[in-house]
């Protein structure tokens, strides 16, 4: 049984803490006996995490993705020698995973801006604690005890993550939620009956889910996300669920409570998500430029880097836990490793698409899209990776060589449905009048982003032009995607809440408009490639290979213009 972890972050920190095995005998340790009464009497065997038990098209190309984080078992091959790893001590490499522990003196003080448990998010739920049961035997357990309960109310942004948990979607449907309820009764435990919890199914169909979930007696209400089978594949829900509990300490996020093997249990967001042409409501649209720009300057990225090493070296350490018939009948020695080959460590926008292309599958609908934009060269089967590489390559230098877009932590799918806008009647007569008005402090800024599934350093423009793509919707008409030049008075209005600043120079303006211009043709490439690997992938009906050809056309597009430009 793979132990299950709290991930507590303190001062921009996140910390992994088994739940049941600290050692009462050294000083340091926080508590002994630390328990979560977790949903015991139905775990998920670890075997049927396998990716072989997935329902997918293409069963091959699963197993050569690069996703560290699939069935949170991660490869022999999995190399984090590349990564950041000088935050963590060589005493706590050498202990086994269920020592690992968070001595108080790592921890920072809660500031009452940001992290201080007291002070009441205004848009998630905090009422309901995730509580442990504590098993004490002796006076000076008491004050390790209450250091670890303290902790877990001191510090708002925490969450428990039972790797070993699935939640079976077809049986909770056919059972009224029955596992579901349980699970939630003993994470939280004011939810101790069934009766005085209400399920919804908000979104979904039995491959993928959100469940909106009301605890009666105090009407509070959590969401429930169940991944559908496959998402796991090109999606690291490490650095998601890292990313949301980095994005909660900031007032960036509803908390998340939980996390699963096969979902999430998080804070609800009052309000509706938009329409895709509502992106270009000239009321809207300053509030979302002002927000992305508040991201882009507010959020870490190596406190994200941090956490998502941590995680990782917490379950590689589980893995090694595992009953011996999962482990490797003979020892991988590590020449035998570096002989086979290390995966690198995904840890930015270029580094995703180039292990797409390496597994984007060579189909005559690909050959075809890459034939009919290159006449030049004669793309086939054998040759289509290696023509998509060249071009990925030259579009990585150039946009890297002409511009400096800052790197920032990017939402990298900032599409209508992500973004949360409040159901009241006035905000419903602002954007029915659509009204350009004078932009108003942060502070009064009531625009939300969900979803941070996508989320990975990138160039900030590159950010700012995927989110004037999603402009089009999925009917892909780009003529709605705004032109982006300094004549076009909705860009200027974009960049000058981006920046926070009515104020700022035309020379500002224009340098940020160009730098956008630059990125225009990236969001295509990048969603061109991810299209047809679902196209592989996914049993959803929908025409990936088609909507494939589509994106890609955004970036022949832009391409044409910037080597006219050149000439």
């Amino acid at each position: 049984m793979v132990t299950p972890v709290y991930c507590i972050l303190s001062g921009s920190a996140v910390h992994c803490v088994s739940v049941d095995a600290f050692s009462s005998k050294e000083p340091e340790k926080l508590a002994r006996n630390p328990e979560v009464d977790v949903h015991k009497d139905t775990p998920v065997p670890s075997n049927s995490l396998s990716p072989a038990s997935l329902n997918i098209k293409n069963r091959n190309l699963l197993f050569t993705l690069n996703n560290p984080s699939l069935s949170d078992l991660e490869s022999e091959n999995y190399n984090t020698s590349d990564r950041r790893t000088s935050n963590a001590s060589s005493s706590e490499e050498e202990k086994p995973a269920s020592a690992v522990s968070l001595p108080r003196s790592k921890l920072i003080q809660p500031d009452d801006s940001s992290t201080n448990d007291t002070e009441e998010f205004k848009n998630g739920t905090t009422r309901s604690r995730l509580r442990i049961n504590l098993e004490t035997h002796a006076s000076d357990d008491e004050e390790q005890t209450n250091n670890l309960q303290s902790i877990l109310d001191e510090y708002k942004t925490h969450a428990v993550y039972l790797p070993q948990f699935s939640v079976d979607i077809r049986n909770n449907l056919d059972s009224d939620y029955t596992q579901i309820k349980s699970l939630l009764a003993k994470i939280f435990p004011a939810w101790s009956s069934d009766d005085t919890i209400n399920i919804k199914r908000l979104t979904g169909g039995i491959t993928n889910m959100l469940l909106s979930c009301t605890h009666e007696p105090t009407n509070e209400t959590l969401l429930m996300r169940v991944y559908g089978q496959g998402t796991n594949l090109i999606i690291d829900r490490h650095r998601e669920f890292v990313s949301h509990l980095v994005l909660n300490s900031l007032h960036l996020a509803p908390p998340v409570h939980a996390r699963f093997a096969n979902g999430l249990i998080y804070g609800f967001l009052e309000g509706r998500s938009l329409d895709p042409e509502e992106l270009a409501n000239p009321f809207l649209y300053p509030l979302i430029a002002q927000q992305l720009g508040h991201w882009h300057s507010k959020v870490d990225c190596d406190s994200i880097e941090d956490g998502i090493e941590k995680l990782r070296k917490y379950t590689a350490r589980m893995k090694h836990q595992l009953s011996p018939s999962l482990r490797p009948v003979t020892p991988v020695s590590s020449k035998q490793k570096r002989e086979k080959g290390a995966k690198k460590a995904i840890s930015n926008i270029w580094d995703l698409i180039e292990d797409w292309i390496s597994v984007v599958p060579a189909n005559d609908a690909l050959v075809k899209i890459f034939n009919e934009n290159l006449p030049d060269q004669e793309v086939n089967i054998d040759n289509v990776r290696d023509v998509i590489y060249k071009e990925f390559r030259w579009m990585k230098s150039t946009l890297n060589n002409d511009t400096k877009s800052p790197v920032v932590v990017s939402h990298c799918d900032l599409l209508s449905g992500n973004i949360i806008v409040p159901e009241t009647s006035e905000f419903k007569q602002r954007i029915e009048s659509g009204a350009n008005v004078a932009l108003k402090p942060l502070s009064e800024n009531p625009i939300q982003f969900i979803d941070y599934e996508y989320m990975l350093p990138a160039p900030r423009a590159f950010d700012i032009a995927n989110h004037f793509a999603e402009w089009q919707g999925f009917n892909c008409d780009r003529s709605a995607i705004p032109e982006p030049t300094p004549s076009n008075p909705v860009i200027v209005k974009w960049c000058q809440a981006y920046l926070d600043d009515a104020n700022a120079s035309e020379e500002e303006i224009n340098g940020l408009i160009n730098e956008i211009a630059y990125y225009y043709g990236m969001p295509g490439f990048y969603w061109g490639i991810w299209s047809m690997i679902q196209s592989e992938l996914s049993t959803i009906d929908f025409n990936y290979a088609e909507y494939s050809g589509l994106r890609f056309e955004e970036y022949w597009v832009w391409k044409a213009k910037y080597l006219r430009r050149k000439v």
